[in-house]
């Protein structure tokens, strides 16, 4: 699979009290549903989801990077996590790397200005890493530490399959790139915090932005898609389902703005009325 120029897509921004959420997007495509654990049966009945969501069948997903404003603070979320069997193949690799930086400074969010890297969790490296001429990998974001929660990183170490993307981030552990959270809530900034929640994977994180009386989250791979806020568990795409869709419905039953990192332009909504209503409709 190849991106095409058609394929590129744009910026959206959205304002939570006085927080700055900036969706730097570098690609939409479509993709078939079982790439997303999903069913033909399942897409088909979320009606409601095309053709923001779906479309012709498939589900739309995107890769992106999500960019929070808060005080002095810059926070990049997901840069295109679970994108690397297209983004990070050695053949493309360093092309899909400049045109990603080249998007964010398109966006206003130079990679530079980062001061934070969040991963919900490890799928892929995506642009969390730099790759160099000689192979070798380093931090994309210079001046951000990379945060996992230990959890995360003591599941990675301890798994029989490590996942995507292991031996980069071994790299950048050893650099000293990397930041091991240990509690269930680390705030950021007085507006931003990053919360344990587990479920998808054993030492998943969510990020939580409360501004001005608004919340919006951005849900890692919690639902991978905005049907799966529709369909309730899902077995075979989380380590426990029941307590991942517990979590996503504590936040999408109180109207707070949902934000998946895999979510196609816009890439955020409110649920309502049993369906995801996109942010800007």
């Amino acid at each position: 699979m190849r991106l095409r120029d058609a394929d590129i897509v744009n910026v959206v921004t959205i304002e939570v009290g006085t927080v700055q959420l900036t969706r730097a997007g570098y690609a939409d495509i479509g993709v078939d549903a079982d790439r997303v654990g999903l069913t033909h049966e399942q897409v088909a009945s979320a009606s409601w989801a095309e053709p923001t969501w779906a479309q012709d069948g498939q589900v739309r997903v995107g890769a992106a990077a999500w960019v929070v404003d808060s005080g002095d603070a810059r926070i990049v979320v997901d840069p295109a996590l679970a994108a690397d069997e297209i983004l990070r193949s050695d053949a493309d690799a360093a092309t899909h790397q400049e045109a990603f930086a080249a998007a964010l400074d398109a966006a206003g969010v130079p990679r530079e200005t980062i001061t934070h890297a969040v991963a919900t969790h490890l799928d892929g490296i995506g642009m969390l890493a730099w790759r160099n001429d000689d192979g070798s990998w380093r931090p994309f974001f210079e001046n951000a530490p990379i945060l996992f929660t230990q959890a995360e990183l003591d599941a990675i170490d301890d798994a029989p399959r490590p996942p995507s993307g292991t031996d980069i981030l071994k790299e950048l552990r050893g650099q000293g790139a990397v930041r091991a959270l240990s509690d269930q809530r680390t705030p950021l900034t007085d507006e931003v915090t990053l919360e344990f929640t587990g479920g998808h994977s054993a030492g998943h994180q969510i990020v939580r932005v409360s501004s001005g009386g608004d919340t919006a989250v951005i849900l890692g791979h919690l639902a991978l898609s905005p049907i799966h806020l529709a369909i309730g568990e899902c077995p075979g795409q989380h380590v426990d389902p029941a307590a991942a869709f517990a979590t996503l419905r504590s936040f999408r039953d109180v109207g707070a703005l949902l934000i998946g990192p895999l979510w196609p332009t816009p890439g955020a909504g409110r649920w309502h009325d049993g369906h995801l209503i996109a942010a800007g409709s």
